[in-house]
């Protein structure tokens, strides 16, 4: 009589090193062999996403730690019984998704996990999670503004505006590119300061202007050359591109900012309140 197992698996994609990093909607189901009986998957996904999400799991669970080997395409066809050719796409499908790395001539190896950003000061966050922020100035220059730049930070005509970008780093690993741009007029000396930490901690005590908020918009991208460069990866690489408008304690627009962080090394955490919902607390019966 034949006998097997069977699995039904609704991954959510993370619970695990660094927090929830979303949930998959498609259901895997795989029918483990028993014995000599030999394991049939039907799924509604390709075998190598199965594969894949077996060793996210087992990242995401401590079971692989940093740096440490990712098995072989041999041990994972023989451990799975699928072709290289599937163990092969299951790795890469982890790569870019930013778990692993290649290192030539040496294997394949478990990422660290990403970095946890939300949007504010990068070297606030930087120190408190302990991982040494840097900054390279890349450029610094006072140019004539565009019309849009010019109106948001309220420069007067024939005012300019001063272009700062920066490479940003942790522990010596480049994160993000920022590209700021704040008024000359009112910041007129900027450039003379020493810029390779927080710029708003500059504004505070160089100028009494207090950083209060920040609204920003998020996309995810692919690195073009330049930036893949600069920031140590492939051209082509995923990429998430933060736009900021950081408002004074006046409400008044002080910086407008373009950063680009590396995908497979970074991630933003967002809390907001659920808008639409009457929360009630039950009261306590009498006793």
């Amino acid at each position: 009589m034949e006998a097997y197992t069977i699995l039904q698996s609704a991954r959510p994609q993370g619970i695990g090193r660094s927090g929830p990093r979303g949930f998959s909607t498609s259901l895997l189901w795989r029918v483990i062999k028993v014995g000599n009986i030999r394991r049939t998957p039907a799924r509604s996904s390709p075998l190598y996403m199965w594969v894949a999400s077996l060793l996210r799991d087992q990242i995401e669970a401590g079971h692989l730690d940093p740096h440490g080997s990712v098995p072989s395409e041999r041990v994972l066809s023989e451990r799975y019984d699928i072709s290289r050719m599937t163990a092969r796409h299951a790795v890469e499908t982890l790569m870019l998704e930013g778990y692993v790395y290649r290192s030539p001539r040496r294997g394949t190896f478990v990422a660290e996990p990403r970095l946890r950003f939300s949007v504010g000061s990068f070297t606030r966050i930087m120190s408190e999670g302990d991982h040494m922020p840097g900054t390279e100035v890349l450029a610094a220059s006072t140019l004539d503004p565009d019309p849009l730049i010019s109106k948001m930070l309220d420069i007067p005509a024939g005012g300019r505006v001063h272009l700062l970008q920066r490479l940003r780093m942790a522990k010596g690993e480049p994160l993000a590119i920022e590209n700021i741009h704040v008024s000359a007029e009112r910041f007129p000396d900027l450039l003379e300061y020493d810029l390779t930490g927080s710029l708003w901690e500059l504004l505070r005590s160089r100028y009494d202007v207090h950083p209060m908020k920040a609204e920003a918009r998020v996309v995810a991208v692919t690195l073009d050359r330049f930036e893949a460069e600069i920031l140590g990866v492939k051209p082509g690489s995923p990429a998430i591109v933060l736009t900021r408008t950081v408002f004074s304690a006046e409400e008044e627009i002080v910086e407008l900012a373009r950063d680009v962080y590396r995908g497979d090394r970074t991630e933003f955490y967002v809390t907001a309140p659920v808008e639409g919902i009457a929360v009630s607390v039950p009261r306590r019966a009498d006793r």
